[in-house]
């Protein structure tokens, strides 16, 4: 069919050509035209279609479900917290005040730091088997950022991690016999938290790099057995380390200050009292007393005579709490509020370590995928 001048057409698009209905989509695309030519408009670049922080929490949330359909996991972590706990405490029943009880206190302590083998080597399969789906499946189909995954993989651990130092805490603490000031015991709890945090965020940091759960397994005791905990002043008290590792590597061991948090506040204010074998007895010169005697030693070095008015001696090598403390480097009580600060720190900066090690991890996989 053709439009002509003659045909019955000719009236119809003559009535469209001049109809109101014309004129209102010519001026709309008129309108859509100049707005077009008017506005610039960014390209969408952008590689995920949600931004990172609701990445993050959808993520976090999607992991925290995880954790709780892993009861074997949690609870293999609670277990541990509180056989340990319960060992260590009835290990060290109510400590007495005497020489060789502040070397039990100083153990007692000690032990604590070895929950983190067991914790850690749980941690980092479930670690490398989400970072494996996550490299494998939501990496390459850009469905969330590997911050939002590290970040996820933190955060989802952190309610664990604290309920573990709350029960480590209640069943270990009271049984030893430890102050219940709630100044000291509060800054201990909160010490203890802080610990979980490290060596999470530490097992995490060699997770995230590592090419597998083997791999992990034999660094982990190299770095926290041969390198953080032989370092920290206890193995080897820091008076008789080699100067070449005390005068940095004491420093910069994370443990350090751990155990300088934890030991100061539990010694720093016990009135020792030797037991009778403990006591060192010797006799003074004739014509002199115990406390003459001794008196210039005294005025030097820690320790108290039982009778300074005797003449058969018995000395005991510490006064106070203090005086042990001071053999780990634990000079002034503020010492103790200055060693949590800086494992705050070290929480901090492990957990950044976390996110720089599968940063490093990413441009890794990116390299090999160019080549």
């Amino acid at each position: 069919m053709s439009i002509t001048s003659t045909g019955i057409l000719y009236p119809i698009l003559g009535c469209l050509l001049l109809s109101e209905e014309k004129q209102r989509a010519l001026a709309q695309l008129h309108a859509i035209n100049s707005r077009g030519k008017a506005d610039n408009y960014a390209e969408d670049t952008a590689d995920y279609a949600t931004s990172k922080w609701f990445q993050f929490t959808m993520v976090t949330k999607r992991l925290m479900v995880q954790l709780w359909r892993s009861p074997d996991y949690v609870w293999n972590k609670i277990i541990l917290h509180v056989f340990a706990a319960l060992f260590s405490g009835f290990t060290f029943w109510k400590i007495s005040d005497g020489t060789f009880a502040l070397q039990l206190r100083l153990f007692a302590i000690f032990n604590f730091i070895f929950v983190a083998p067991g914790c850690i080597n749980q941690m980092q399969p479930l670690f490398l088997h989400n970072r494996d789906i996550f490299e494998a499946r939501e990496k390459k189909s850009k469905i969330y950022h590997w911050l939002a995954f590290i970040g996820a993989q933190t955060v989802s651990e952190i309610p664990y991690l604290t309920l573990c130092a709350t029960l480590y805490f209640l069943y270990w603490y009271f049984t030893a016999g430890f102050p219940t000031t709630p100044s000291i015991s509060g800054h201990m709890y909160l010490q203890m938290i802080f610990y979980e945090f490290l060596y999470t965020s530490i097992g995490q940091g060699i997770a995230a790099y590592a090419p597998n759960e083997h791999f992990a397994a034999v660094l982990n005791p190299v770095l926290i057995g041969a390198g953080l905990v032989s370092f920290c002043g206890v193995v080897v008290p820091y008076s008789q380390m080699q100067p070449f590792w005390r005068d940095w590597l004491y420093y910069l061991d994370p443990f350090t200050y751990l155990v300088g948090g934890l030991l100061g506040e539990v010694l720093w204010d016990v009135q020792v009292r030797c037991e009778p074998e403990e006591l060192v007895r010797f006799a003074a010169p004739l014509g002199q007393t115990c406390g003459e005697y001794m008196a210039t030693f005294l005025a030097e070095k820690p320790g108290y005579l039982v009778d300074g008015n005797a003449t058969v001696c018995e000395f005991c090598r510490y006064e106070t709490g203090a005086d042990y403390a001071r053999t780990f480097n634990l000079k002034e009580r503020y010492y103790f509020w200055r060693d949590t600060g800086i494992t705050a720190l070290f929480c901090i900066s492990s957990y950044a370590t976390v996110f720089l090690m599968m940063k490093l991890r990413s441009k890794k996989t990116k390299s090999a995928r160019s080549e």
